[in-house]
């Protein structure tokens, strides 16, 4: 399919969607980044009933009422509006089966594409923007020796939870970074999203299992299970910091490209709660929630939750073996969750 008949059938999409309501722009960008995420990679060789060919066949038509709304919004998603209609153009090129000339659309769309969205990361590398051959004002070549590139941020504090900008190296990803507001020492893992996948495991209880890719090019998993209301919003593409306090307790995920952030409650580890109320207690998301929200912002909190996780296995053995201490050490933890429940 040829760049001007998609453009023709994007104006006749434009024309039908004339008389609907418009839309604003964070709900096209949403659908615009949900389209992104789906567009497939070429194939590296033709073969029979390729289902790439089949999956942008069917895409082609969701990016061209894309491409219209775009169009409506005017020069304010012009960038939007180039990486789209360069995805049409490798989309339609899949779906006809054209592999050798698809792969350097599709390189030229996902470009345009890190272009378009840049605006909304919060994140950047200096070496981004591509220098000029002479500058004039230092003096300077292309080809002088220049500082390593950086990645360029914003990283919210697992402990006080504000966010402060960063100079991270994307040679390697794991980062220990202490808070410039609550000087908190905690530790980011950054990584590119390659997939994401989620299992329900019950009440408010979800499981994340992410593949990604270091800056670096190193391929890795991240796996846990979550007890948070919330779900997080990700990506192919988006880069992702998983944030640690301390080094070996998962706090946070934080999407730099869309600034989404997970807040993750550990469903496991109540070691003498579990044993006092049972499994999928409320009481325990209670317990849970204090952990997260008020004991690990503090050094002696985070201090007791250490040693909770210690000592915590031994101590919900005794008592799971002494029924009146069970008994009591459930009125004990009721009493309190109740408390924490009225603040």
């Amino acid at each position: 399919m040829e760049l001007e008949e998609l453009r023709q059938r994007a104006r006749e999409r434009l024309k039908q969607l004339a008389a609907q309501r418009n839309d604003g722009l964070d709900a096209f960008q949403r659908d615009a980044l949900a389209f992104f995420s789906r567009v497939p990679e070429p194939p590296l060789y033709r073969r029979r009933e390729d289902p790439v060919r089949k999956l942008s066949a069917a895409l082609l038509e969701e990016g061209e009422t894309l491409l219209a709304r775009s169009w409506r919004l005017g020069s304010e998603v012009s960038a939007f509006s180039a990486a789209i209609e360069q995805h049409l153009v490798a989309l339609s090129l899949m779906a006809e089966g054209r592999v050798e000339p698809a792969e350097p659309a599709w390189h030229v769309a996902i470009d345009l594409e890190r272009k378009a969205t840049a605006s909304l990361r919060l994140w950047s590398r200096t070496d981004e923007r591509r220098p000029s051959v002479f500058e004039t004002d230092t003096r300077r070549s292309r080809f002088d020796p220049r500082p390593e590139a950086q990645v360029e941020a914003r990283l919210a504090c697992p402990s006080c939870r504000k966010v402060s900008q960063f100079s991270l190296s994307p040679r390697v990803a794991t980062h220990h970074l202490g808070c410039p507001h609550c000087a908190s020492p905690f530790v980011a893992y950054i990584a590119e999203l390659r997939a994401l996948e989620l299992q329900p495991l019950g009440r408010n209880r979800r499981r994340y299992l992410f593949r990604v890719d270091e800056l670096s090019g190193l391929a890795t998993r991240i796996e846990f299970d979550d007890g948070s209301p919330g779900e997080l919003g990700a990506a192919r593409r988006d880069l992702l910091a998983f944030l640690y306090m301390p080094e070996t307790i998962l706090r946070g995920v934080l999407n730099l490209n869309s600034s989404r952030v997970l807040w993750v409650s550990s469903p496991g580890r109540c070691f003498v709660a579990t044993v006092a109320f049972g499994e999928d207690a409320p009481e325990l998301e209670t317990l849970r929630v204090f952990r997260d929200e008020v004991l690990a912002r503090s050094r002696p909190g985070r201090a007791f939750i250490g040693w909770y996780y210690r000592e915590g296995p031994a101590l919900a053995a005794v008592v799971a073996k002494r029924p009146v201490l069970k008994r009591v050490t459930r009125t004990a933890l009721r009493v309190f969750t109740r408390q924490l429940e009225k603040r």
